[in-house]
């Protein structure tokens, strides 16, 4: 994996018709970093071109967030959020409850990943994808990176929440972001202050991952 450095701020038209990766700490700002660049891709792409799947719980103090919370979408784009969100290391107070609340996750947030498939559009905007990978199925977030021409989605990579009863929900996690990196064309890490990014231009694309 090539990588490419650079401090320079990262704007909307620096992703459109690429992959890209926001990945960094609970808290750390990936979620307003992803609603700036999703305001800039409204004023470059046709709203009902895009697709906003947003898989993030609610905010608590500085931590979660939608995308909604940050920006005023556009008639026309397509937002798409489960009616529940669960967080499964905060809420879970045993092994059990931890798996039962990535389960649930999982059912919830499944269907609207198929329906992408089925309906896709040039852009998507994808927050919060790990709540979905500690069950879920690497292959459909894979299906729908390559569905739309301009990917954007944030990742929790860190070690804030890495306790997870033992559930193993976390190693899982990092290991299906490690292989869905693969796939980018950009990484964009924030540090665990918020206050620096660094933008990696990855090349080239390895072997499908699944």
């Amino acid at each position: 994996m090539a990588r490419h450095d650079q401090k320079i701020p990262l704007k909307g038209r620096d992703i459109l018709g690429k992959k890209a990766l926001v990945l960094g700490e609970a808290g750390a700002g990936k979620t307003a970093l992803a609603a700036r660049l999703l305001q800039e891709l409204m004023t470059l792409v046709r709203p009902e071109r895009i697709t906003v799947i947003d898989l993030a719980p609610e905010r608590t103090g500085e931590v979660g967030g939608k995308l909604r919370d940050y920006v005023n979408l556009a008639d026309g784009v397509k937002y798409l959020s489960p009616k529940n969100v669960y967080t499964p290391r905060a809420a879970g107070k045993s092994p059990e409850q931890v798996l039962r609340y990535a389960e649930l996750n999982r059912k919830n947030m499944e269907p609207l990943l198929d329906w992408f498939t089925k309906n896709a559009t040039k852009v998507l905007v994808l927050n919060d994808l790990t709540l979905y990978l500690h069950l879920g199925k690497l292959e459909k977030i894979v299906k729908c990176t390559r569905l739309a021409e301009t990917f954007l989605a944030t990742a929790y990579y860190g070690s804030r929440l890495a306790e997870d009863l033992g559930t193993g929900i976390s190693s899982t996690e990092k290991r299906m972001v490690d292989k869905l990196s693969v796939l980018m064309d950009l990484i964009v890490e924030i540090d665990p202050f918020g206050k620096s990014v660094e933008v990696h231009a990855v090349s080239p694309h390895k072997t499908d991952q699944g």
